[in-house]
C-alpha cells in the first residue's frame, strides 16, 4: 500500500510538472502569434515543410538543348540479307522446340 502511494505521489508530481510546461509553451506561442500579427506581411514567409527534391525540372527548351548536346544513341549493327535468314531460321526451330515440349 505504501508503494503504490509513493508511486501514485510520483506520478502526481510529474503530472504536475508537465501541466506547467503546457501552460508556459502555450505563453510562449501566443507571444510569438501575436509578434507574427503586428510584423504582419513584412516578415519572410515560413518555407513549406513539404521537402521536394533538390532535382528541378528544367524548361522544355533547355531539356531540347541539352538532348542536342547529348550523345547519339547507340544503334543495332546492320544485318545482310543472310545473316537475317539465319537468324529467322533458328528462331522458327527455337519456337517450333517449345511449341513442341509445351505441348507433352
Amino acid at each position: 500500500m505504501l508503494l503504490l502511494y509513493v508511486a501514485m505521489n510520483d506520478i502526481t508530481r510529474a503530472i504536475a510538472h508537465r501541466q506547467s510546461e503546457i501552460e508556459r509553451l502555450q505563453t510562449e506561442i501566443a507571444e510569438l502569434s501575436s509578434v507574427e500579427k503586428m510584423l504582419g506581411d513584412s516578415a519572410p514567409q515560413a518555407r513549406p515543410t513539404v521537402r521536394r527534391s533538390t532535382r528541378r525540372r528544367k524548361p522544355a527548351a533547355a531539356a531540347a538543348a541539352v538532348a542536342s548536346e547529348a550523345k547519339p544513341k547507340r544503334k543495332r549493327r546492320q544485318m545482310s540479307a543472310e545473316e537475317k535468314k539465319a537468324v529467322s531460321e533458328r528462331m522458327t526451330a527455337y519456337w517450333a522446340e517449345r511449341r513442341k515440349k509445351a505441348g507433352k
